[in-house]
Protein backbone atom coordinates (compact mmCIF):
# COMPACT_ATOMS: atom_id res chain seq x y z
CA UNK A 1 0.00 0.00 0.00
CA UNK A 2 2.89 2.35 0.71
CA UNK A 3 4.28 4.30 -2.22
CA UNK A 4 7.81 3.85 -0.88
CA UNK A 5 9.90 0.68 -0.93
CA UNK A 6 9.57 -1.04 2.44
CA UNK A 7 13.13 -2.39 2.44
CA UNK A 8 14.52 1.05 1.71
CA UNK A 9 12.51 2.51 4.58
CA UNK A 10 13.96 -0.16 6.87
CA UNK A 11 17.45 0.65 5.61
CA UNK A 12 16.82 4.33 6.26
CA UNK A 13 15.87 3.60 9.86
CA UNK A 14 18.97 1.43 10.33
CA UNK A 15 21.11 4.21 8.91
CA UNK A 16 19.57 6.78 11.25
CA UNK A 17 20.16 4.49 14.24
CA UNK A 18 23.75 3.99 13.09
CA UNK A 19 24.22 7.77 12.93
CA UNK A 20 23.02 8.04 16.52
CA UNK A 21 25.40 5.25 17.55
CA UNK A 22 28.27 7.04 15.79
CA UNK A 23 27.52 10.30 17.58
CA UNK A 24 27.46 8.43 20.89
CA UNK A 25 30.84 6.79 20.09
CA UNK A 26 29.23 3.33 20.23
CA UNK A 27 30.73 2.54 16.83
CA UNK A 28 33.60 3.96 14.80
CA UNK A 29 33.49 5.58 11.37
CA UNK A 30 34.58 2.40 9.59
CA UNK A 31 31.72 0.45 11.14
CA UNK A 32 29.27 3.17 10.19
CA UNK A 33 30.52 3.14 6.59
CA UNK A 34 30.09 -0.63 6.50
CA UNK A 35 26.52 -0.32 7.74
CA UNK A 36 25.82 2.40 5.18
CA UNK A 37 27.19 0.24 2.39
CA UNK A 38 25.27 -2.85 3.51
CA UNK A 39 21.98 -0.93 3.76
CA UNK A 40 21.80 1.44 0.77
CA UNK A 41 19.21 4.23 0.75
CA UNK A 42 18.43 5.75 -2.64
CA UNK A 43 15.88 8.31 -1.43
CA UNK A 44 16.39 11.98 -2.25
CA UNK A 45 15.87 13.99 0.94
CA UNK A 46 17.51 17.44 0.85
CA UNK A 47 18.38 19.60 3.83
CA UNK A 48 15.55 21.67 5.40
CA UNK A 49 16.43 24.91 3.57
CA UNK A 50 16.34 23.29 0.14
CA UNK A 51 13.23 21.35 1.13
CA UNK A 52 11.36 24.55 2.02
CA UNK A 53 12.51 26.15 -1.23
CA UNK A 54 11.33 23.19 -3.30
CA UNK A 55 8.02 23.18 -1.44
CA UNK A 56 7.39 26.87 -2.18
CA UNK A 57 8.48 26.48 -5.80
CA UNK A 58 6.13 23.51 -6.29
CA UNK A 59 3.21 25.43 -4.74
CA UNK A 60 3.87 28.33 -7.12
CA UNK A 61 4.00 26.00 -10.13
CA UNK A 62 0.74 24.28 -9.12
CA UNK A 63 -1.02 27.64 -8.58
CA UNK A 64 0.20 29.06 -11.89
CA UNK A 65 -0.76 25.87 -13.73
CA UNK A 66 -4.24 25.94 -12.18
CA UNK A 67 -4.59 29.60 -13.16
CA UNK A 68 -3.52 28.85 -16.73
CA UNK A 69 -6.03 25.99 -16.98
CA UNK A 70 -8.73 28.29 -15.64
CA UNK A 71 -8.00 30.89 -18.33
CA UNK A 72 -7.92 28.27 -21.07
CA UNK A 73 -11.28 26.79 -20.05
CA UNK A 74 -12.96 29.98 -18.88
CA UNK A 75 -16.11 29.48 -20.96
CA UNK A 76 -16.64 25.97 -19.59
CA UNK A 77 -16.19 27.15 -16.00
CA UNK A 78 -19.16 29.49 -15.83
CA UNK A 79 -21.09 26.80 -13.95
CA UNK A 80 -20.16 25.46 -10.52
CA UNK A 81 -19.92 21.91 -11.87
CA UNK A 82 -17.37 23.03 -14.44
CA UNK A 83 -15.02 24.45 -11.80
CA UNK A 84 -15.51 21.36 -9.66
CA UNK A 85 -14.44 19.25 -12.63
CA UNK A 86 -11.35 21.43 -13.07
CA UNK A 87 -10.40 20.92 -9.41
CA UNK A 88 -10.75 17.16 -9.79
CA UNK A 89 -8.66 17.18 -12.97
CA UNK A 90 -5.94 19.29 -11.30
CA UNK A 91 -5.99 17.04 -8.24
CA UNK A 92 -5.54 13.94 -10.41
CA UNK A 93 -2.68 15.65 -12.25
CA UNK A 94 -0.94 16.46 -8.94
CA UNK A 95 -1.40 12.90 -7.74
CA UNK A 96 -0.03 11.38 -10.96
CA UNK A 97 2.96 13.75 -10.83
CA UNK A 98 3.52 12.75 -7.19
CA UNK A 99 3.55 9.04 -8.01
CA UNK A 100 5.95 9.60 -10.93
CA UNK A 101 8.33 11.71 -8.85
CA UNK A 102 8.43 9.10 -6.09
CA UNK A 103 8.94 6.20 -8.50
CA UNK A 104 11.39 7.83 -10.91
CA UNK A 105 13.19 10.44 -8.78
CA UNK A 106 12.96 8.60 -5.44
CA UNK A 107 11.72 11.67 -3.57
CA UNK A 108 11.14 11.20 0.14
CA UNK A 109 10.08 14.18 2.25
CA UNK A 110 11.79 16.40 -0.29
CA UNK A 111 9.32 19.29 -0.35
CA UNK A 112 8.08 18.58 -3.86
CA UNK A 113 6.21 15.44 -2.84
CA UNK A 114 4.74 17.15 0.22
CA UNK A 115 3.43 20.05 -1.85
CA UNK A 116 1.97 17.77 -4.51
CA UNK A 117 0.28 15.55 -1.91
CA UNK A 118 -1.26 18.43 0.03
CA UNK A 119 -2.24 20.16 -3.20
CA UNK A 120 -3.97 17.06 -4.55
CA UNK A 121 -5.92 16.54 -1.31
CA UNK A 122 -6.98 20.21 -1.12
CA UNK A 123 -8.09 20.18 -4.76
CA UNK A 124 -10.17 17.03 -4.27
CA UNK A 125 -11.86 18.52 -1.21
CA UNK A 126 -12.30 21.89 -2.95
CA UNK A 127 -14.19 20.20 -5.75
CA UNK A 128 -16.92 19.43 -3.21
CA UNK A 129 -17.07 23.12 -2.27
CA UNK A 130 -17.22 24.24 -5.87
CA UNK A 131 -19.89 21.71 -6.78
CA UNK A 132 -22.58 22.89 -4.37
CA UNK A 133 -21.30 24.96 -1.46
CA UNK A 134 -24.67 26.05 -0.11
CA UNK A 135 -26.10 22.54 0.16
CA UNK A 136 -23.07 20.57 1.37
CA UNK A 137 -23.67 19.36 4.91
CA UNK A 138 -21.11 19.16 7.67
CA UNK A 139 -21.37 15.38 7.52
CA UNK A 140 -20.47 15.35 3.81
CA UNK A 141 -17.54 17.68 4.45
CA UNK A 142 -16.14 15.51 7.21
CA UNK A 143 -16.80 12.24 5.40
CA UNK A 144 -15.03 13.31 2.18
CA UNK A 145 -12.14 14.81 4.12
CA UNK A 146 -11.79 11.68 6.24
CA UNK A 147 -11.77 9.31 3.26
CA UNK A 148 -9.30 11.37 1.20
CA UNK A 149 -6.87 12.03 4.06
CA UNK A 150 -7.04 8.43 5.30
CA UNK A 151 -6.14 7.09 1.85
CA UNK A 152 -3.33 9.65 1.60
CA UNK A 153 -2.03 8.55 5.01
CA UNK A 154 -2.05 4.88 4.11
CA UNK A 155 -0.32 5.53 0.80
CA UNK A 156 2.30 8.10 1.79
CA UNK A 157 2.54 7.88 5.62
CA UNK A 158 2.21 11.67 5.87
CA UNK A 159 1.86 13.10 9.38
CA UNK A 160 -0.29 16.07 8.32
CA UNK A 161 -2.71 13.79 6.52
CA UNK A 162 -2.87 11.49 9.56
CA UNK A 163 -3.76 14.38 11.85
CA UNK A 164 -6.36 15.69 9.39
CA UNK A 165 -7.93 12.22 9.11
CA UNK A 166 -8.28 11.93 12.89
CA UNK A 167 -9.84 15.39 13.22
CA UNK A 168 -12.18 14.69 10.30
CA UNK A 169 -13.24 11.46 12.00
CA UNK A 170 -14.12 13.34 15.19
CA UNK A 171 -15.92 15.96 13.12
CA UNK A 172 -17.93 13.23 11.43
CA UNK A 173 -18.97 11.80 14.79
CA UNK A 174 -19.80 15.27 16.12
CA UNK A 175 -21.92 16.07 13.07
CA UNK A 176 -24.01 12.98 13.78
CA UNK A 177 -24.31 13.68 17.50
CA UNK A 178 -25.73 17.18 17.06
CA UNK A 179 -28.65 15.63 15.19
CA UNK A 180 -29.82 14.08 18.44
CA UNK A 181 -31.24 17.40 19.55
CA UNK A 182 -31.40 18.09 23.31
CA UNK A 183 -29.70 14.78 24.11
CA UNK A 184 -26.58 15.97 22.26
CA UNK A 185 -25.99 18.67 24.88
CA UNK A 186 -25.36 15.96 27.45
CA UNK A 187 -23.70 13.10 25.56
CA UNK A 188 -21.42 14.91 23.07
CA UNK A 189 -18.53 15.75 25.45
CA UNK A 190 -18.50 12.24 26.90
CA UNK A 191 -18.67 10.53 23.51
CA UNK A 192 -15.74 12.60 22.23
CA UNK A 193 -13.80 11.81 25.43
CA UNK A 194 -14.46 8.09 25.04
CA UNK A 195 -13.47 8.07 21.36
CA UNK A 196 -10.29 10.06 22.01
CA UNK A 197 -9.28 7.72 24.83
CA UNK A 198 -10.02 4.63 22.73
CA UNK A 199 -8.02 5.99 19.78
CA UNK A 200 -5.10 6.78 22.08
CA UNK A 201 -4.90 3.25 23.48
CA UNK A 202 -5.32 1.67 20.03
CA UNK A 203 -2.62 3.87 18.52
CA UNK A 204 -0.20 3.18 21.38
CA UNK A 205 -0.69 -0.54 20.82
CA UNK A 206 -0.10 -0.17 17.07
CA UNK A 207 3.11 1.75 17.69
CA UNK A 208 4.59 -1.40 19.26
CA UNK A 209 3.73 -3.62 16.30
CA UNK A 210 6.23 -4.24 13.52
CA UNK A 211 3.54 -4.08 10.84
CA UNK A 212 3.00 -0.36 11.57
CA UNK A 213 6.68 0.59 11.88
CA UNK A 214 6.59 2.84 8.81
CA UNK A 215 3.64 4.78 10.26
CA UNK A 216 5.20 5.51 13.64
CA UNK A 217 5.36 9.29 13.05
CA UNK A 218 1.74 9.33 11.90
CA UNK A 219 0.72 7.36 14.98
CA UNK A 220 2.64 9.77 17.20
CA UNK A 221 0.72 12.72 15.75
CA UNK A 222 -2.59 10.93 16.29
CA UNK A 223 -1.67 10.04 19.87
CA UNK A 224 -0.87 13.69 20.66
CA UNK A 225 -4.09 14.91 19.03
CA UNK A 226 -6.12 12.27 20.86
CA UNK A 227 -4.71 13.46 24.19
CA UNK A 228 -5.55 17.05 23.28
CA UNK A 229 -9.10 16.26 22.19
CA UNK A 230 -9.60 14.11 25.29
CA UNK A 231 -8.85 17.19 27.38
CA UNK A 232 -10.63 19.76 25.21
CA UNK A 233 -13.82 17.68 25.14
CA UNK A 234 -14.17 18.26 28.89
CA UNK A 235 -12.56 21.70 29.16
CA UNK A 236 -15.05 24.09 30.76
CA UNK A 237 -14.38 26.90 28.29
CA UNK A 238 -14.80 24.64 25.23
CA UNK A 239 -17.95 22.95 26.55
CA UNK A 240 -19.60 26.23 27.56
CA UNK A 241 -18.83 28.16 24.39
CA UNK A 242 -19.66 25.29 22.02
CA UNK A 243 -22.92 24.68 23.87
CA UNK A 244 -23.78 28.36 23.54
CA UNK A 245 -22.93 28.49 19.85
CA UNK A 246 -24.29 25.17 18.58
CA UNK A 247 -26.87 24.03 21.12
CA UNK A 248 -28.46 27.44 21.74
CA UNK A 249 -28.15 27.40 25.52
CA UNK A 250 -28.23 31.23 25.58
CA UNK A 251 -26.15 31.47 28.73
CA UNK A 252 -25.54 34.96 30.06
CA UNK A 253 -22.32 36.24 31.60
CA UNK A 254 -21.84 34.59 34.97
CA UNK A 255 -24.16 31.68 34.24
CA UNK A 256 -22.75 28.16 34.37
CA UNK A 257 -23.47 25.13 32.24
CA UNK A 258 -25.15 22.03 33.68
CA UNK A 259 -22.57 19.91 35.48
CA UNK A 260 -20.19 22.87 35.80
CA UNK A 261 -18.44 21.42 38.85
CA UNK A 262 -17.49 18.24 36.99
CA UNK A 263 -16.09 20.17 34.01
CA UNK A 264 -14.12 22.54 36.25
CA UNK A 265 -12.56 19.58 38.07
CA UNK A 266 -11.88 17.85 34.74
CA UNK A 267 -10.27 21.02 33.32
CA UNK A 268 -7.95 21.30 36.30
CA UNK A 269 -6.98 17.71 36.99
CA UNK A 270 -6.39 16.13 33.55
CA UNK A 271 -3.09 17.95 32.77
CA UNK A 272 -1.69 16.83 36.12
CA UNK A 273 -2.77 13.25 35.40
CA UNK A 274 -0.89 13.48 32.08
CA UNK A 275 2.20 14.73 33.92
CA UNK A 276 1.97 12.00 36.56
CA UNK A 277 1.57 9.23 33.98
CA UNK A 278 4.33 10.73 31.84
CA UNK A 279 6.75 10.71 34.77
CA UNK A 280 5.74 7.24 35.89
CA UNK A 281 5.89 5.70 32.41
CA UNK A 282 8.83 7.83 31.17
CA UNK A 283 6.55 8.93 28.30
CA UNK A 284 7.66 12.17 26.64
CA UNK A 285 4.36 12.55 24.76
CA UNK A 286 2.32 12.56 27.97
CA UNK A 287 4.82 14.84 29.69
CA UNK A 288 4.92 17.47 26.96
CA UNK A 289 1.17 17.37 26.41
CA UNK A 290 0.56 17.80 30.12
CA UNK A 291 2.95 20.75 30.31
CA UNK A 292 1.25 22.36 27.32
CA UNK A 293 -2.20 21.95 28.86
CA UNK A 294 -1.13 23.66 32.06
CA UNK A 295 -1.43 26.87 30.07
CA UNK A 296 -4.99 25.86 29.13
CA UNK A 297 -5.88 25.69 32.83
CA UNK A 298 -4.56 29.18 33.40
CA UNK A 299 -6.37 30.53 30.34
CA UNK A 300 -9.70 28.94 31.31
CA UNK A 301 -9.59 30.17 34.91
CA UNK A 302 -8.39 33.62 33.86
CA UNK A 303 -11.18 33.94 31.26
CA UNK A 304 -13.98 33.53 33.80
CA UNK A 305 -12.32 34.66 37.03
CA UNK A 306 -10.06 37.70 36.80
CA UNK A 307 -7.71 37.55 39.77
CA UNK A 308 -5.32 40.28 38.64
CA UNK A 309 -4.75 42.48 35.55
CA UNK A 310 -3.70 40.59 32.42
CA UNK A 311 -0.30 42.31 32.20
CA UNK A 312 0.52 41.46 35.80
CA UNK A 313 -0.63 37.86 35.34
CA UNK A 314 1.58 37.44 32.26
CA UNK A 315 4.63 38.85 34.05
CA UNK A 316 4.10 36.69 37.13
CA UNK A 317 3.45 33.62 35.01
CA UNK A 318 6.60 34.23 32.96
CA UNK A 319 8.70 34.62 36.11
CA UNK A 320 7.29 31.45 37.64
CA UNK A 321 7.92 29.44 34.45
CA UNK A 322 11.45 30.83 34.08
CA UNK A 323 12.36 30.07 37.68
CA UNK A 324 10.76 26.63 37.46
CA UNK A 325 12.69 25.79 34.28
CA UNK A 326 15.96 26.97 35.82
CA UNK A 327 15.38 24.96 39.00
CA UNK A 328 14.44 21.84 37.03
CA UNK A 329 17.53 22.11 34.82
CA UNK A 330 19.72 22.44 37.90
CA UNK A 331 18.02 19.50 39.56
CA UNK A 332 18.33 17.22 36.52
CA UNK A 333 21.99 17.92 35.80
CA UNK A 334 22.51 14.63 37.64
CA UNK A 335 20.17 11.87 36.37
CA UNK A 336 17.38 11.20 38.83
CA UNK A 337 14.69 8.53 38.61
CA UNK A 338 15.31 7.95 34.91
CA UNK A 339 15.27 11.66 33.94
CA UNK A 340 18.13 13.98 33.09
CA UNK A 341 18.65 17.37 31.46
CA UNK A 342 21.95 16.25 29.96
CA UNK A 343 21.71 14.39 26.66
CA UNK A 344 21.92 10.68 27.38
CA UNK A 345 24.95 8.72 26.24
CA UNK A 346 22.76 5.64 25.68
CA UNK A 347 25.52 3.11 26.45
CA UNK A 348 23.16 0.24 25.69
CA UNK A 349 22.41 1.48 22.20
CA UNK A 350 25.06 -0.72 20.60
CA UNK A 351 23.60 -3.77 22.29
CA UNK A 352 20.10 -2.79 21.20
CA UNK A 353 21.12 -2.34 17.59
CA UNK A 354 23.27 -5.49 17.50
CA UNK A 355 25.57 -3.54 15.22
CA UNK A 356 28.51 -5.91 15.36
CA UNK A 357 26.33 -8.88 14.45
CA UNK A 358 24.74 -6.76 11.74
CA UNK A 359 28.10 -5.97 10.18
CA UNK A 360 29.25 -9.57 10.24
CA UNK A 361 26.02 -10.83 8.73
CA UNK A 362 25.85 -8.20 6.02
CA UNK A 363 29.47 -7.73 4.99
CA UNK A 364 31.33 -10.98 5.71
CA UNK A 365 31.76 -13.30 2.76
CA UNK A 366 32.76 -16.89 3.65
CA UNK A 367 36.07 -17.86 2.18
CA UNK A 368 37.09 -14.29 1.42
CA UNK A 369 40.81 -13.54 1.60
CA UNK A 370 41.80 -10.91 4.19
CA UNK A 371 44.45 -8.51 2.78
CA UNK A 372 47.81 -7.94 4.48
CA UNK A 373 47.40 -11.00 6.70
CA UNK A 374 49.91 -13.40 5.01
CA UNK A 375 52.02 -14.33 7.99
CA UNK A 376 53.74 -17.30 6.33
CA UNK A 377 55.95 -19.96 7.87
CA UNK A 378 54.92 -23.02 9.82
CA UNK A 379 52.41 -25.65 8.96
CA UNK A 380 50.07 -24.47 11.67
CA UNK A 381 49.66 -21.00 10.16
CA UNK A 382 51.51 -19.26 13.03
CA UNK A 383 52.79 -15.72 12.59
CA UNK A 384 56.26 -16.58 11.25
CA UNK A 385 56.62 -19.82 13.20
CA UNK A 386 58.73 -22.56 11.72
CA UNK A 387 58.53 -26.28 12.08
CA UNK A 388 55.46 -28.26 12.95
CA UNK A 389 52.75 -26.79 15.15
Amino acid sequence: MLAYNSNTLDNLEIKEEAEIALRKDCIDVATYKAIEAAHPVNFYTPNPVIKIGLFILTVIIVCFSLGLLTLMTLDALRSEKGFAGLCIFAGIACYVALELFIREKKLFRAGVDDALLWGAVLLFISSLVAYDFDHVSMTSWCLVTFIVTLLATLRFADMVMAGAAFLAFLGLVFSQLIKLGPVAKTVTPFVVMALSLAVYFIVRRWMKQVAFRHYKHCLTVISVLSLLTLYLAGNYFVVREVSNAMFDLQLQDGQSIPGALFFWIYTTIIPFIYLYLGIRKKDAILLRTGMLLLAAIVFTVRYYHSVMPLETAMVVGGLVLTFGAWALIRYLQVPRHGFTYVEADEPSLADKLKLESLIIAQTYVPGAHTPDMDFGGGTGGGGGASGDY
